[in-house]
């Protein structure tokens, strides 16, 4: 009777933290987005003014040369009084001051647009700061929402013992989360922000093709640039999300592609070497060498401060082994084990995704001597492609 009692109170306890969570993830939801459309008035707000700065600023310059040009002339006046009458004098002089008094009041209207422009510049970024901090509590409120309403029984029924159970669904739901994430970011980041700015770019090259058709030209070679690195920025966006060589090609040919990428990004010389025969593995097992190799490199590119990085393949039956290599600084292994923070989700994520699959892990590391992964899989019981 005592048990049944404690369960109701369990399952009360449950729900009504579910729905707590579950109203508070929509406030802040409903908060993030009023951030997010206050954002994109801000950002049209700021290319207004930026192009008011940018007007003003011309017009600047079409005074200063005006102003010059009328002290030239008023120069020559005055060593010459005796060959112009008194109304042309007056005219000489009341133009220099008037194009004087209309340049003070155009750079004043320049100092105060550039001083508008930089205080919504300020709100800009703390509003995006906001934006992503409201993102981040409601990733934080989904992992729980999720992970108490047992959408993780799955995976869970896969597992040996609660701990692991309870720790692995709260990672895969933090990695699917933080993979959107980072996904929406590059894409804001990248090119989002670019796009915007081919949008500002030709609205200026349009406002000036009568005006300045050099400066256009000028601009349109940049909005060509842009463009174009935008559309690289999409195509590696797509790679980090699917690369399309796993499917076509195989795991070798993509592997080599991704390491020469790797360090022309970088500037760390990355080496493959494979053993045994160039073919096809079971497509879950290519998919799962592949990110494990990739989030091995983030790492050493992040925190092991390598200079070369070498990625052997063993396809010899009947398993496939990884050995992932780096020359950085390593450290302590007795001091990490065991732990689940601070920097090693990289490596208990590859460890993770190989066990799910039946395979293993093995970490060798010491401080000063670099860093060894080693991952052994099981070809055999594997999915086909």
């Amino acid at each position: 009777m005592s048990v049944a009692l404690d369960t109701r109170i369990l399952d009360h306890a449950i729900s009504s933290t579910l729905r707590a969570i579950e109203q508070s993830k929509h406030q802040i939801y409903e908060i993030a987005e009023a951030s997010r459309k206050e954002y994109q008035a801000l950002e049209r707000d700021v290319a207004a003014v930026q192009m008011q700065v940018y007007e003003t600023v011309q017009e600047v310059d079409r005074l200063e040369s005006a102003l010059r040009k009328a002290k030239q002339r008023l120069v020559l006046v005055s060593k010459s009084f005796a060959k112009y009458s008194d109304r042309q004098i007056k005219e000489v002089y009341d133009e220099a001051q008037r194009l004087q008094t209309e340049l003070l009041v155009v750079r004043e209207r320049e100092t105060q647009l550039r001083v508008r422009r930089d205080d919504l510049s300020q709100r800009l970024k703390n509003l995006g700061e906001l934006v992503k901090k409201a993102e981040g509590l409601i990733t934080q409120l989904s992992v729980a929402f999720n992970y108490l309403s047992g959408e993780q029984q799955e995976i869970g029924a896969m597992l040996q013992t609660m701990e692991e159970k309870q720790y692995l669904g709260i990672r895969v739901i933090q990695a699917q989360e933080e993979e959107r994430r980072r996904v929406a970011r590059e894409i804001h980041d990248g090119p989002a922000q670019m796009m915007a700015n081919v949008v500002l770019r030709s609205e200026i090259a349009e406002k000036m093709i009568d005006r300045d058709i050099d400066r256009v030209r000028s601009e349109l070679a940049e909005l060509k640039g842009m463009v174009r690195d935008c559309l690289a920025e999409v195509r590696q966006i797509i790679f980090d999300l699917r690369p399309m060589e796993l499917d076509d090609l195989g795991l070798a040919p993509t592997l080599r592609r991704y390491l020469a990428k790797f360090q022309e990004k970088h500037g760390i010389q990355t080496d493959f070497v494979l053993i045994g025969e160039e073919r096809r593995l079971p497509a879950p097992l290519e998919v799962a060498i592949f990110r494990s190799v990739q989030e091995a490199l983030n790492n050493i590119w992040k925190h092991a401060e390598a200079s070369v990085a070498t990625v052997k393949l063993e396809t010899d039956q009947p398993h496939v082994i990884v050995h992932i290599l780096d020359n950085g600084k390593g450290f302590d292994m007795n001091q990490t084990r065991g732990k689940r923070e601070q920097g090693h989700y990289g490596l208990l994520g590859i460890q993770e995704r190989i066990q799910l699959l039946g395979g293993q892990v093995e970490f060798r590391s010491k401080v000063g001597e670099g860093t060894k992964v080693i991952i052994t899989l099981p070809i055999s019981n594997q999915g086909g492609k």
